[in-house]
């Protein structure tokens, strides 16, 4: 067993299923929280922060959903609680519910210190169409508005206002005007790119969506991206803009893009590192070191689970260092981040609690062999 493990960066915990939109690349507007009362609660939601905070006081909690600010009162007990423990808190939300000054003022005053809308396009009509709904581009963008001018009136130094987009077949040429639009027509902090991948949830047997816009030529988004790179002096990272080449040049090798999750391909390299990083816990508690169900979790139910599971998961890292899923691209599991900052923080973070022990071939095939009696036994 390595003799130190490097501990966590980012905790992502979901706090509801359902969601407000009807997105055409995410099936969670087709699910509900009718079982709630199964659901993980505040206090050992705080207690696992409580573990968090003594293995990394730098470390950062991401608040998911569904749309998570259905649940206002959740939202703000759990953002409220890492901070009262010094761990900063992140978050991507729709847009919807922040409708006026006043609940832009509590996010700065009381929500996450990074703020991130979900916008797909600098066009209301790509917008509204991945979305689901008219009228979404209208909210997200207010929305925008609202929290850039809370944060100015409160002189809120330290929060950040993001816009995060998803890029796709129908808008990827579009991108230099998408930037121009979020940058100095919003006066967002920065835009973020998400790239697509299959269906966010999905498990149907066709992902229509995946299909139509995976189209996208990667060496003519690379130039794209970096264009945008000189114009807005955004200071992005050459791995990462080849790292997004690379991801397109993958998919258009997809013979099947209509079966999305179920067409087994992957990409030609191995870009993710979410298991030296993230912890992501479910509804139910249940801690993975990835979003995809693949690989085994454990269900955290008494104070130290968190920190054990963290430390002991050897088996879990070592297949998923074989993994090349399309989801390695994703914001946030990716290795490489995309702008040379997130990259020097990455860096910074290695250099104080080390690198994560790669294993021997002798502990994989341990570890191996140790899953299928697991699995024998189930």
């Amino acid at each position: 067993m390595p003799a130190t493990i490097p501990p966590p960066r980012f905790v992502f915990m979901e706090i509801n299923k359902r969601c407000n939109l009807r997105c055409t690349h995410c099936d969670f507007w087709q699910r509900n929280d009718a079982d709630r009362d199964q659901y993980f609660q505040t206090d050992q939601k705080l207690g696992v922060l409580d573990e968090l905070a003594a293995m990394n006081p730098d470390a950062s909690l991401v608040i998911c959903g569904g749309e998570p600010m259905l649940d206002a009162d959740d939202y703000f007990d759990l953002a409220g609680g890492a901070r009262e423990r010094g761990i900063r808190v992140l978050s991507v939300v729709n847009g919807t519910r922040i409708r006026r000054p006043e609940m832009a003022r509590r996010m700065i005053q009381e929500g996450p210190n990074e703020i991130s809308i979900s916008l797909n396009s600098h066009v209301k009509s790509i917008h509204d169409a991945t979305r689901g709904v008219d009228g979404a581009f209208e909210k997200a963008v207010r929305a925008l508005r609202l929290l850039v001018e809370a944060k100015r009136e409160l002189g809120a130094t330290d929060t950040r206002i993001y816009v995060m987009g998803l890029v796709f077949a129908s808008n990827y040429k579009l991108i230099d005007g998408f930037y121009d639009f979020v940058l100095n027509d919003i006066g967002a902090d920065q835009l973020k790119l998400n790239f697509l991948q299959p269906t966010f949830g999905g498990k149907g047997e066709v992902d229509p969506f995946f299909a139509a816009e995976s189209g996208v030529n990667g060496d003519e988004l690379m130039e794209l991206i970096a264009r945008c790179d000189t114009k807005y002096a955004l200071g992005l990272n050459p791995e990462w803009i080849e790292q997004v080449g690379m991801y397109f040049r993958s998919l258009r090798e997809v013979g099947t893009p209509e079966l999305g999750w179920n067409s087994n391909n992957q990409t030609k390299d191995h870009i993710c590192d979410t298991y030296e990083r993230n912890v992501m816990i479910n509804h139910y508690g249940m801690a993975r070191l990835c979003f995809g169900q693949q690989f085994r979790g454990e269900l955290l139910e008494e104070p130290g689970d968190f920190t054990r599971f963290w430390n002991s998961a050897h088996d879990i890292r070592a297949k998923m260092r074989r993994c090349n899923a399309f989801c390695g691209i994703s914001h946030s599991v990716r290795r490489e981040s995309s702008t040379l900052k997130g990259r020097e923080k990455r860096l910074s973070h290695i250099d104080t609690y080390g690198r994560m022990p790669a294993p021997s071939m002798a502990r994989e095939l341990l570890e191996g062999l140790r899953e299928v009696r697991r699995e024998m036994v189930r």
